[in-house]
């Protein structure tokens, strides 16, 4: 599936990766090149990178970072139609410390775009039986114009 990014002015992209997956260090490494290429390009305005944990606790008063962009993603996902679910994982687990808790498992790697008016797309994400992925989020973004640079011309005397 491709992604479709509509902004009309320059996306801000934010890079989420997790920090514990070694064996995905190529793959991260590989969309940071990427990110740099296209702010070089003028087609993103700027890019952060994000480390984020492989899981973490929901509770009723939680206000942690990581779960409101997980509320934030989720929200967009509805509106948008597309589903999320299968790349940030909500479940139950059982601990002899703490009781029966809910945490949240979050993707290995995580694109979001935003525009002028918010959040434009988020990837992973899945519609029916087709998947977007942070390649394809990549993909689209590269399409894009790049808007016109200001050129400075000396004047003559």
């Amino acid at each position: 599936m491709t992604a479709t990014v509509t902004s009309a002015d320059t996306p801000r992209v934010t890079f989420y990766v997790r920090g514990d997956m070694f064996g995905a260090n190529d793959q991260q490494n590989t969309v940071v090149d990427r990110l740099r290429e296209l702010e070089a390009e003028n087609r993103i305005e700027e890019y952060e990178v994000r480390v984020w944990n492989s899981r973490v606790q929901l509770g009723d008063d939680e206000t942690h970072h990581t779960v409101e962009q997980y509320r934030e993603f989720a929200s967009w996902a509805e509106t948008e139609d597309v589903d999320i679910d299968p790349f940030f994982t909500v479940r139950e687990r059982d601990s002899f410390v703490d009781g029966t808790a809910r945490e949240l498992i979050l993707p290995v790697m995580c694109l979001a775009i935003r525009g002028d008016d918010g959040l434009e797309a988020v990837a992973p994400n899945s519609h029916d039986d087709e998947t977007t992925t942070v390649r394809d989020c990549l993909d689209a973004l590269e399409t894009l114009d790049a808007p016109a640079r200001p050129v400075t011309v000396a004047a003559e005397d």
